[in-house]
């Protein structure tokens, strides 16, 4: 298990967050579901989603932009070349990322839920959104 995967489990239980993690050909197929879908421009490194994308900065935005989603499971993956590739967190509720983001270490990932209707990609300068998620997170701009 990589050090992002443990490092929420670990948050999560502290502050009461429901965290789980898909097993590894659940997440292997949720992932290449939601690559294939929105074929984002940087799968690692400096993740990005590209072009068309709602773009927020990260310093005003970073713990409180999922206060503005859906009370749904969402589900997180990150560096696709990295320890953490082909692995995915659930978090029980969008709306409490930022939260545990908050607690944990810094790192870049990728945020969706269950039915791919939206991707948002969060990297060291800006939050990326498309798909459903743009109507929720635009009231920020």
């Amino acid at each position: 298990m990589g050090q992002n995967i443990q490092e929420l489990l670990q948050v999560g239980q502290q502050l009461g967050i429901h965290v789980t993690t898909l097993d590894q050909q659940q997440a292997q197929h949720y992932i290449e579901r939601v690559l294939a879908r929105y074929k984002p421009d940087q799968t690692s490194s400096h993740l990005s989603i590209g072009d068309g994308a709602l773009t927020l900065p990260l310093e005003q935005h970073e713990f409180t932009y999922s206060e503005m989603l859906e009370q749904e499971s969402v589900y997180m993956f990150f560096d696709q070349e990295g320890t953490d590739r082909q692995q995915v967190a659930v978090i029980q509720d969008a709306r409490l990322v930022g939260k545990l983001m908050e607690n944990a270490f810094g790192m870049e990932y990728f945020l969706s839920n269950e039915q791919v209707e939206f991707l948002i990609a969060v990297n060291w300068y800006t939050i990326q959104a498309v798909g459903t998620a743009i109507s929720h997170l635009a009231r920020l701009k």
